[in-house]
């Protein structure tokens, strides 16, 4: 996908704030936008939504048509503004440089998933059969070395049977789309990835039946664009179907990729010494039901050097988390627009320079803070760097060991109903923000009291906002 070099730039004012320059910059399919089995809808939003309808040649010349209005703080906390969203500007001393755009919305942002990757003619599929020391193939586009299938070709594979230390791989060309139907599968490999998807343009893996990957401990993979995971995929990769799937990551993650990863539809159980799902460019739950046990992150994407990636969206479905470290986190952004995330344990619930909720249910158990909201190198202290959260719907229950709900920037409570346990020991509270904080419109109760007031949220600095 190719992406216009937007800037990240800071804003102070939520109405302002949103991220339809990741949507613009990911969309290079004329009429595309983010399918799945239904089309995910974010709830509450205080935002319009950005329509990824353009064809490539309409980009350039309505990128600036639909650019934001940038309000720029001026030193007595009033603003000044601009419409120019390429126009490179200076943060305030101590503030980190976040996305301007014109809505909340990543529902609205390309993926490379589409629903007719789902489709395919059943006289196509190309079966493979696994078994120790004796797997077989009927195409010129499977080899079969010893207890390791490699596929070279693009193409539909109808895959079953077992492999007690064994790989299937998938080195096609890297514009060649490939489809795995996992049909009864376990592979389990003690030398690296039980599934490794080195080069393709992308590939969906296809839920029948049960299926279960397992990787060994302590190897290292022989190139580094394929990721240290059970499930590892060097391309774009989407899981799907109406079967289940069982992870294991004994050396690093369950599932990871260095590109996208899109999760439409299955019930998919993971199990991982360090990160459980992990997109680099971007995580996507569109339906089924994914439960995550790690010892580090839960479910992470952590592009941090593109702008337009590093990001987190649930638009539906069930996630449940379990997690050493934090329970979600998108570097650059998080969206929670639908279906239901429970962290069930972490040391912080939802993270990201942008954490979003428009929709679904969330429901959160941190030993530290609950939801925080921190940019990405930022510079630490009370100063703002804004980051921001926004809450504008859905159903938000935290339950926090520090800090319920802590920005190191903003946070704006415009929708849904929240409610939070957090600390109360004088430097923790309900609400931490290092910049503004604004309710408007969300039901708020904070440790059994209903909030009616954002001076009743707010500590700062260890204390009390004045």
């Amino acid at each position: 996908m190719s992406m216009s070099p937007l800037s990240w730039r800071r804003v102070t004012q939520a109405g302002a704030l949103g991220l339809a320059g990741l949507a613009l910059a990911a969309c290079t399919t004329a009429g595309a936008t983010t399918p799945g089995p239904t089309t995910p809808v974010s709830a509450d939003q205080s935002a319009p939504s950005i329509v990824t309808t353009l064809p490539v040649s309409a980009q350039t010349e309505n990128e600036e048509a639909i650019s934001t209005t940038v309000a720029e703080e001026t030193s007595d906390g009033a603003s000044e503004s601009t419409s120019d969203e390429t126009e490179t500007e200076t943060a305030e001393e101590g503030q980190k440089d976040v996305v301007v755009s014109a809505a909340d919305d990543l529902t609205a942002v390309d993926t490379h998933y589409d629903g007719d990757d789902l489709e395919w003619d059943a006289a196509e599929e190309v079966a493979i059969t696994l078994a120790d020391g004796g797997s077989t193939a009927d195409s010129t586009g499977v080899s079969v070395e010893g207890d390791v299938i490699t596929i070279t070709e693009g193409g539909v594979y109808r895959i079953s049977g077992e492999l007690t230390d064994g790989q299937v791989i998938v080195s096609a060309p890297d514009d060649d789309t490939v489809t795995l139907v996992l049909d009864g599968v376990s592979v389990t490999s003690s030398t690296g990835p039980a599934l490794a998807v080195t080069t393709a343009d992308e590939v969906t893996v296809v839920l029948e039946g049960e299926n279960a990957l397992a990787d060994g401990s302590g190897y290292e993979v022989a190139d580094d664009a394929t990721p240290v995971a059970a499930l590892a995929s060097a391309s774009d990769l989407t899981i799907a179907g109406e079967g289940s799937l069982t992870v294991t990551g004994n050396t690093n993650d369950a599932i990871s990729s260095r590109d996208g990863l899109v999760i439409a539809s299955g019930d998919v159980s993971l199990s991982a010494v360090d990160d459980g799902i992990r997109g680099k460019d971007y995580v996507v739950l569109l339906d089924g039901t994914v439960d995550v046990i790690a010892q580090g992150d839960g479910v992470k994407s952590d592009n941090a050097d593109d702008a337009h990636r590093g990001w987190v969206l649930v638009a539906g479905g069930e996630l449940t988390v379990q997690s050493g470290d934090d329970g979600v986190k998108g570097e650059q952004a998080l969206q929670v627009a639908g279906g239901s995330v429970t962290v069930t344990s972490s040391v912080e619930g939802l993270e990201s320079a942008n954490l979003l909720i428009s929709g679904g249910s969330v429901q959160v158990t941190a030993s530290d803070d609950g939801l925080n909201s921190t940019a990405s190198g930022g510079v630490g202290g009370e100063a703002d760097d804004g980051s921001r959260m926004v809450i504008s719907g859905g159903t938000v229950v935290v339950q926090a060991g520090s800090d319920g709900l802590d920005s190191n920037g903003s946070v704006s409570l415009t929708g849904g109903e929240i409610t939070i346990t957090s600390a109360a020991n004088g430097g923790e509270g309900p609400v931490d923000a290092n910049g503004s904080i604004t309710l408007d419109g969300a039901a708020v109760t904070t440790n059994g009291t209903t909030i009616t007031s954002a001076d009743q949220l707010g500590t700062r600095m260890g204390g009390p906002r004045p």
